[in-house]
Order: C-alpha cells, then sequence, then structure tokens
C-alpha cells in the first residue's frame, strides 16, 4: 500500500485568510464550510484521492462526493463564494511556483 502525503499547512493559512476564520476550523471534527472548501480544492484543484482527504480530515470517504455537490452548489448560488475559491486557489499556487 501506498503511503500518500501531502503538505496543506498554505492552503489551510490561505483559506482561513480568506474565509477569517482559525485553521482549528478547518482541522476540527466539526463539520463547517472551510473544511468543505479544502476538501472541494484538494479533490478538484489537486487530484487527492477521496480516502486520503478523508483521513486527513476526519470525515468518511463516502461524503467526499457529497461536499464537492455542495460546494459546486454554492459556487453558482452565492456571488462572491467562487471568486474567494479562485482567490485561494490563485494564492497558493503563487506561492508554491516562489518556492
Amino acid at each position: 500500500m501506498q503511503t500518500i502525503t501531502f503538505d496543506t499547512d498554505k492552503l489551510e493559512q490561505a483559506i482561513s485568510v480568506e474565509f477569517g476564520c482559525r485553521v482549528s476550523e478547518i482541522v476540527s471534527l466539526r463539520d463547517s464550510l472551510v473544511k468543505k472548501v479544502i476538501v472541494f480544492i484538494l479533490s478538484k484543484a489537486q487530484n487527492y484521492n477521496a480516502r486520503a482527504i478523508a483521513t486527513k480530515y476526519s470525515i468518511s470517504y463516502l461524503y467526499v462526493p457529497t461536499v464537492i455537490l455542495e460546494v459546486e452548489f454554492l459556487m453558482k448560488t452565492k456571488p462572491d463564494f467562487e471568486n474567494k475559491i479562485n482567490s485561494i486557489i490563485q494564492n497558493v499556487y503563487e506561492v508554491e511556483k516562489m518556492d
């Protein structure tokens, strides 16, 4: 079995800045919007495996597709939500290019 590791510190920091929350809200056991955002970004933008994401953020891997659908719905219905997610992705990729 291959171990999947990924560094999400920069992504977690970018989400906490954009949404005005603490990183602890992202990694907590509680289901929150910011946790859904990071799951969405890791799944869609960075193509990580649902099981690896679920293990990292203490959710069921079967819940990952539901989270993706929920965030996509929010992107269609909330006017500024898609801009926030695009801003986070852009900021994280710019930081990774600099490193």
